[in-house]
């Protein structure tokens, strides 16, 4: 009886332990996770958090709640909850993902690129007759902008500001060589006037004035002397030709004779007016306008009125309605222009630059956003601006404060 009685025991005793035996091996495997550092590095964790594959986030929950916390870091920039501090492990991987957000923070901010509008003001359609109001472009030191110095130009040589244009924030310089009638491209960024490359040889002869086109982000140039029927097309981020194009005059063209087509002597000047996707040129001998479209075919022909004559005419800009001429000084006067026209070619506003010292001469106009700029070229000595008299040429860019 006793036997069996023991028997019986032990046989209980044995069915207890077997079952109670797996609830303890998993409170024992429980424990070990919630306490057990982690095996890895803080930069391991990193990259495997940043790798993205998905293993350990199924069977670790910690690692899971750490990548979580890792991304509210990133998108918030705030201070780390109280649970990510249950290791140090998990602590230092948080502080490394603040101090990285804290310096791709300020990487942004200085990157951040914004059109300066010096008038304060929303931009409206000028009108009447008015002097220009200028400041100077320096540079982040408070020097002047130097164009030929700082694109690392010689003295005669590439040293003779034409054309120039403007786009998302950057600004195109044609520098022109007189000896050989080719011109270099300097590109600028405008909200500290550093330069950002220059150009190769550009065969675009005068390179009169620049346009930009941000619809393909392109630049496109009026050759001017000695080709005033062809224009070329210049990469903006490479700054090399893409093609050259000959203006060809259609059998018809609104507001054109064919007398007048068949005199057609090229263009001096163009601009791109991105409202209309369309380009204005200035028609050489006439100066009246010539409007092309997007494939540079001409198909209108606008005449200028009001007209100033005895004075050069230069650069040209267009933007929304209006499309802005430039005239420098010549023989008496004591001023350059810019006459602002509606679409139609009617007089909207006259501006007066007046020459200061030396003599600037008003060689372009152009804008980016609501911006306005003017590029002047001067010329200084006793006789004559030849090479032989070391004269001396300067080329300098204004912001436009009243336009």
């Amino acid at each position: 009886m006793k036997n069996r009685r023991f028997l019986l025991s032990w046989m209980i005793a044995f069915a207890m332990a077997f079952t109670l035996l797996p609830s303890t091996v998993v409170c024992v495997y429980g424990g070990n996770e919630n306490t057990t550092e982690p095996t890895g590095t803080a930069s391991d964790m990193s990259k495997d958090s940043d790798s993205g594959t998905g293993e350990t986030v199924t069977e670790n929950p910690s690692t899971e709640s750490s990548e979580e916390t890792s991304e509210n870091v990133e998108t918030t920039s705030e201070s780390q909850p109280e649970e990510t501090t249950e290791t140090e492990s998990v602590t230092t991987t948080t502080t490394k993902a603040t101090t990285t957000t804290t310096t791709t923070t300020k990487a942004t901010t200085t990157k951040i690129s914004t059109t300066i509008n010096t008038s304060g003001k929303k931009w409206v359609t000028p009108k009447g007759n008015k002097t220009l109001k200028l400041t100077i472009c320096r540079n982040s030191d408070g020097t002047v902008f130097d164009l030929t110095k700082q694109a690392g130009q010689k003295l005669y040589a590439y040293d003779t500001l034409q054309g120039a244009t403007a786009g998302k924030g950057y600004g195109y310089f044609s520098l022109y060589n007189r000896k050989n009638t080719t011109a270099k491209i300097v590109k600028v960024r405008l909200r500290d006037m550093k330069v950002m490359k220059v150009s190769g040889v550009l065969y675009v002869k005068h390179a009169n004035e620049l346009t930009y086109n941000k619809r393909n982000n392109t630049i496109v140039v009026a050759n001017a002397d000695p080709t005033p029927k062809r224009i070329s097309v210049v990469d903006a981020n490479t700054l090399r030709v893409k093609f050259h194009k000959k203006l060809v005059m259609p059998k018809t063209v609104k507001g054109m004779s064919k007398k007048q087509r068949k005199k057609f002597k090229g263009i001096g000047a163009i601009a791109y007016n991105e409202k209309h996707n369309i380009y204005v040129c200035r028609m050489r001998k006439t100066n009246d306008l010539l409007f092309l479209n997007a494939s540079f075919k001409p198909y209108k022909r606008v005449k200028q009125k009001s007209k100033v004559k005895g004075m050069l005419y230069q650069g040209l800009d267009s933007y929304k309605d209006c499309i802005m001429v430039c005239q420098s000084f010549k023989g008496k006067k004591k001023y350059n222009l810019i006459t602002v026209y509606n679409m139609k070619g009617k007089k909207l506003a006259r501006f007066k630059m007046y020459l200061g010292k030396p003599k600037r001469e008003l060689e372009t106009i152009f804008h980016d956003g609501n911006q306005f700029y003017v590029g002047c070229y001067s010329s200084y000595g006793s006789k004559s601006d030849l090479q032989k008299y070391h004269v001396k040429r300067e080329n300098k860019i204004y912001r436009i404060n009243n336009l």
